[in-house]
């Protein structure tokens, strides 16, 4: 039976192993200069973007009106989204208990009386459009890395098995 188990994990003739085919889909490319780089900027961006004074006085006149609603005053939708309250389980959802659809009621509301989402993507897309111009070759970079995996996966499904 040793022989079965020894055969059952050897590669089988003509299939790359895993390994070999990410090395495969990945020539050329490099992960972290390339690939991710888009990615890391993100996470420096976002920070930027929850700096930026017109967020932040955004997101007071938010809490304050959840507030003077009755509700939790968060410091910003993100805390209200993942309030430990809402007892979140491991899919996601919640109980959607009264409290927490009342406080979701006051959230939209808010937002839309504070143009809360609007000034969150119009600071967003100005602090990346801004990265994106002082990095334009590293995010140019990432671009062609992106377009020449593609072709890769291309020509693979191209080749028949």
């Amino acid at each position: 039976m040793a022989g079965a188990t020894a055969d059952r994990r050897a590669p089988l003739a003509g299939i790359p192993s895993h390994d070999e085919a990410g090395r495969r889909l990945l020539r050329g490319i490099d992960l972290k200069r390339d690939w991710l780089y888009a990615s890391t900027r993100a996470i420096e961006v976002d920070k930027a973007v929850r700096r930026d004074p017109r967020l932040t006085a955004a997101w007071d006149a938010w809490s304050r009106c959840v507030a003077e609603q009755g509700f939790t005053r968060y410091s910003d939708p993100v805390a209200a989204y993942t309030d430990t309250d809402w007892r979140r389980g491991r899919d996601g959802n919640t109980r959607h208990a009264q409290r927490e659809r009342a406080t979701a009621t006051a959230d939209a509301i808010c937002k839309r009386r504070h143009r809360t989402a609007e000034i969150w993507h119009t600071v967003r897309a100005q602090k990346q459009a801004v990265d994106i111009t002082r990095h334009r070759d590293r995010y140019a970079a990432g671009l062609q890395a992106l377009r020449m995996y593609r072709t890769i996966i291309a020509g693979v499904l191209r080749t028949p098995a």
